[in-house]
C-alpha cells in the first residue's frame, strides 16, 4: 500500500494546456533525476508523460510513481471533478522520499505559484 498525493496543476484562472503539462513533467524528471543521481539502488524511468523510481526487487519494483491525470470526480474532500492534478503515489516512506518529495514541491512551485501538495 502507498500514500497518494496530489497537487492541483492550475494557477488561478489559468489551466495549463498539454505543452505546459509536458514542461512540468519533463522539469520533474530533470530534478528527480538528479537527486537520485547519488544513490545507486534507485533509478527514474520517464515514458509517455509518466514518471516512476524504481528499484531492484522483483516483488514491487515501483516505489514511487507520478503523472497528471483529471480528477473524475469529488469523492476526496478538495478535489475538484474535471480539474487536472499531479498525482504521486509513493510506496516508500523513507528519508530519501523526503529528498523525492522536497525536489517535486520545489518544481511544483516554480511552475505553478501557490501549488500544494495534499494527501489524498
Amino acid at each position: 500500500m502507498g500514500m497518494e498525493y496530489g497537487v492541483r496543476i492550475k494557477n488561478g484562472a489559468i489551466a495549463p494546456d498539454r505543452k505546459q503539462e509536458q514542461v512540468i513533467m519533463d522539469k520533474l524528471y530533470s530534478r528527480l533525476a538528479i537527486v537520485l543521481n547519488h544513490d545507486p539502488d534507485y533509478r527514474i524511468k520517464y515514458d509517455q508523460g509518466k514518471l516512476a523510481i524504481l528499484q531492484d526487487d522483483e516483488k514491487w519494483p515501483d516505489v514511487m510513481n507520478t503523472y497528471i491525470d483529471e480528477a473524475s470526480g469529488g469523492e476526496l474532500a478538495g478535489i475538484i471533478g474535471g480539474e487536472r492534478y499531479l498525482y504521486i503515489i509513493s510506496y516508500t516512506g523513507s528519508a530519501l522520499a523526503v529528498r523525492w518529495f522536497a525536489a517535486i514541491d520545489e518544481v511544483m512551485s516554480e511552475l505553478v505559484p501557490g501549488s500544494v501538495r495534499e494527501e489524498l
